[in-house]
């Protein structure tokens, strides 16, 4: 149920508590009021009535005291509430009654004359009014029998039009008290729900409705102070969140690198082109392409070193594996495997392209001065291809390491190539390391 609905019905409840408390205390006066002024006027017309028969009893024409009182049964729309009436002599006899059957009898209520009116309530709920017959003195009693059957129907149907009127009355004032409710505070509130919702649902520009001159535009305006707040926040937050996750990328992609590129000659290491080559091996021997690997090694690195110091041997290292990536083909993977030794794998080759490609990366080396000194750089190189016992990773950097020292003995500055191995000469798990 909507928190309209249940204000409007608990202000509808109390209001219509209220009114029937109201209307039942209204009610009870009122009907204690109707029955004194209904006592207080057949009283009267009693007396009147006494007035009529006391000069016909005095004077013993008791025919005409009949008269009087069958007037009174002949015309009940006169006397409507009388259910019963007789006249009494000083000697307590009847000598007129609704009944005229009773003349002469002796009266049940006996006893001398009355001194004054009296009313008084039977335990039937019916009133038993006595009054005196007067001229001078005293000259018998009127008594009589009032119902209140017309009095009680008449305060019933005061009490029901006053709780009808009670029910439709508060049934109209629920009914605009949900209305004013509804408009003056059930539609605001609402509207704030429904911007709450959107803003937990991510839509951060939501705003409540401006309002003014009540309680809830101040909530308003405090919401969307909030909420503002929220929005600032949250950007601020993205926006830090977007700045940390970059460098913590930067930092990530600059870890990789630390853990695959060799930091002088930024070239891959050894660890990245042994993964890198057990992948290419291991799809080369499922496709059935070949692969050559190619190692390259600094003739006598040590010397450089030692005559021109440490620095001078970096720049020797850094200038050889620039014409190596240079020279090698985009497809190549390009290496330092040890610390004057590069490796080129070359995907797609066989033994005798690769021996092509190896003589040309000697020439570019061999042909390109180092230093204001112009010292020239030689590098030898040992070449092997995958064979059908030659597949793993191990056996193809063996062959090829083997070729590279035939090219140092052989004088350096060359290319060797590695002989084709026997078909059991070495595992065919292109995955091994050795």
């Amino acid at each position: 149920m909507r928190l309209s609905a249940k204000v409007a019905i608990a202000l509808s409840v109390v209001v219509a508590g209220a009114a029937t408390v109201t209307a039942v205390v209204v009610s009870e006066r009122q009907a204690s009021e109707q029955r004194a002024q209904f006592r207080e006027t057949n009283l009267r017309a009693l007396e009147l009535l006494g007035l009529a028969l006391a000069p016909a009893v005095a004077e013993g024409r008791h025919h005409r005291a009949q008269a009087v009182v069958d007037n009174v049964a002949n015309y009940p729309d006169r006397y409507p509430d009388v259910r019963d009436l007789e006249v009494l002599d000083l000697r307590g006899r009847v000598v007129a009654d609704m009944d005229p059957r009773r003349f002469g009898e002796e009266s049940d209520a006996g006893g001398p004359p009355a001194a004054e009116a009296t009313v008084e309530e039977g335990p039937d709920g019916e009133l038993h009014v006595v009054v005196p017959l007067r001229l001078a003195h005293a000259v018998g009693t009127l008594r009589a029998t009032l119902s209140e059957a017309r009095l009680r129907g008449e305060i019933f149907v005061r009490k029901r039009d006053a709780v009808l009127f009670v029910l439709g009355t508060m049934s109209a004032l629920g009914v605009a008290l949900y209305a004013l409710h509804r408009r003056v505070l059930g539609a605001p509130v609402a509207a704030l729900a429904r911007v709450a919702a959107r803003i937990r649902a991510g839509e951060m520009s939501a705003r409540a409705p401006a309002r003014r001159g009540d309680e809830l535009a101040e909530l308003g305006d405090a919401f969307n102070d909030m909420a503002s707040h929220l929005e600032r926040y949250t950007h601020e937050l993205e926006g830090a969140v977007r700045k940390r996750t970059a460098e913590l990328e930067a930092a990530n992609l600059r870890l990789k690198e630390l853990a695959t590129t060799d930091g002088l000659t930024k070239l891959s290491n050894r660890r990245s082109f042994e993964e890198q080559a057990i992948r290419d091996l291991s799809e080369a021997t499922r496709s059935g392409r070949p692969v050559a690997l190619v190692l390259c090694d600094v003739d006598r690195f040590k010397s450089y070193n030692d005559r021109y110091g440490h620095a001078f041997g970096d720049e020797v290292l850094r200038h050889v594996a620039g014409i190596l990536r240079a020279e090698a083909r985009s497809m190549d993977l390009v290496a330092r495997v040890g610390g004057e030794e590069f490796a080129i794998l070359m995907p797609d080759t066989g033994l005798d392209e690769a021996s092509v490609a190896a003589e040309r990366l000697r020439e570019a080396v061999a042909k390109d001065p180092l230093g204001k000194g112009g010292e020239r750089v030689t590098a030898s190189f040992g070449v092997a291809a995958t064979s059908p016992g030659r597949a793993a990773l191990d056996a193809l950097l063996r062959a090829a390491d083997d070729a590279l020292y035939a090219s140092k003995r052989g004088g350096r500055n060359r290319v060797s190539l590695a002989p084709p191995a026997a078909p059991d000469a070495a595992s065919d798990d292109p995955e091994a390391t050795g």
